[in-house]
């Protein structure tokens, strides 16, 4: 479960998003708003908080008076505050200060236990009305999405949309049922989930922004049809760039990746590259590890080539000059950002460590060292599956090369 605003996390990755639910950005509640512009309505007056800071319990539980009603076309208050959905960023709860069974359950989300959340959530549900209800409702669909329940996210949303047929979170309950879809192998189930984004009515500017996003990666992009990708998402960056940029430049940036992404799978590297440095413009960290996940396979792609034609000293230095970019995704983004780049900058990044270990002799052990320490820590955020024993058999081979050449540590 999240409590971040909208605005501050996006962009998701099959390569490990699908193994990993979560993350939809989203937000617990209602009662506090934050608009797209920065601006906070509902607040006690001796509260005053910035775009990034989050309300405290004390603080929720003093804008009580403030209730909201929160469509996926309006938000507006009992206070005369009203506002296109797509203009509001977040909105938190006051019945996560006021709602014991609300404030354990995200306590135990807050500490992993998920499958306690959502039993906790439930029964925050049924003691809410308006608002906290629905607020209740989509963080226990968080909750079994963050526990890998694949099988009660389902049943979850339906529950919501059934309380709350025009549901705030109706857009991030389609795609998170076309994320399930796509995981199981199903095209066809996530367009027909992102489908009902586009047709729902009065559908806000946004979530259809949005819906498209998600649409071109799960049905295009995942399943390699990389230059009908690339078109779509070319029309998404030039629709994006023409709404209100305070809802719009993130997900447009993200189209920027997605088609950075593309056109190196099809090894057009350096077209690829200008893609992924406009997005480095972002403010969002998602789309920053994405963006430098990308600059960084740009250059290791080039470093291969140089060390294939001979240029071994070349090779090196553009080694190493990438190795910075998986460095800040792995580093600088790793906490904040959705997981896929972060995976694939942790793998990218031993492969750059193994490769300038053997280019120096296998006698610079420290590179030997941060080679199979990156790969303990890809392992450990791998849920178990082929890949996660890929790697592990990767880490291993690794392991013994660095013994025979004494660089293991006792």
């Amino acid at each position: 479960m999240s409590n971040q605003p909208r605005a501050v996390r996006r962009a998701a990755g099959l390569t490990m998003a699908l193994a990993f639910l979560g993350g939809l950005g989203s937000v617990a509640g209602a009662d506090v708003v934050l608009a797209t512009g920065g601006q906070w309505k509902g607040l006690p007056k001796d509260a005053p908080l910035g775009p990034t800071d989050h309300p405290s319990d004390d603080i929720l539980g003093g804008s009580a008076d403030f209730r909201v009603d929160a469509t996926y076309e309006t938000v507006k208050s009992n206070k005369g505050f009203s506002a296109p959905a797509a203009e509001v960023a977040a909105i938190f709860s006051s019945a996560r200060a006021t709602n014991e069974a609300f404030r354990q359950a995200l306590n135990d989300g807050e500490s992993g236990f998920f499958q306690e959340a959502a039993e906790g959530l439930l029964t925050a549900a049924n003691a809410e009305q308006g608002f906290g209800k629905q607020d209740a409702l989509w963080n226990r669909v968080q909750a079994f999405a963050d526990a890998q329940a694949v099988d009660r996210v389902g049943g979850a949303i339906d529950e919501l949309l059934a309380a709350f047929p025009k549901s705030y979170y109706f857009a991030d309950a389609h795609i998170l049922k076309a994320k399930v879809a796509a995981l199981k192998g199903d095209a066809a189930g996530a367009g027909a989930a992102l489908a009902a984004v586009k047709s729902a009515p009065g559908m806000n500017p946004r979530d259809l922004l949005r819906a498209e996003y998600h649409r071109i990666y799960l049905t295009l992009e995942v399943q390699r049809k990389y230059d009908a990708a690339a078109a779509d998402y070319r029309k998404l960056v030039a629709d994006a760039e023409k709404a209100d940029q305070a809802f719009a430049a993130v997900i447009a940036q993200q189209a920027l990746v997605g088609l950075g992404n593309c056109l190196l799978a099809t090894k057009k590297e350096q077209e690829a590259r200008a893609f992924f440095e406009r997005a480095t413009t972002s403010k969002d960290t998602s789309v920053l590890a994405g963006a430098y996940a990308g600059l960084g396979d740009v250059g290791l792609t080039e470093a291969r080539a140089l060390r294939e034609g001979g240029k071994l000293k070349e090779a090196k230095e553009r080694l190493e000059q990438t190795l910075f970019d998986y460095l800040r995704v792995t580093t600088l983004y790793r906490a904040s950002a959705d997981l896929g780049p972060v995976l694939r900058g942790l793998e990218n990044q031993a492969r750059v460590f193994v490769a300038l270990f053997e280019m120096s002799g296998s006698k610079e052990c420290e590179l030997a060292t941060r080679a199979y320490g990156s790969y303990v820590e890809l392992s450990k955020l791998l849920p178990d599956g082929p890949q996660k024993r890929a790697i592990v058999r990767e880490a291993l081979e690794f392991d013994q090369k660095r013994e025979a050449a004494g660089c293991k540590p006792k």
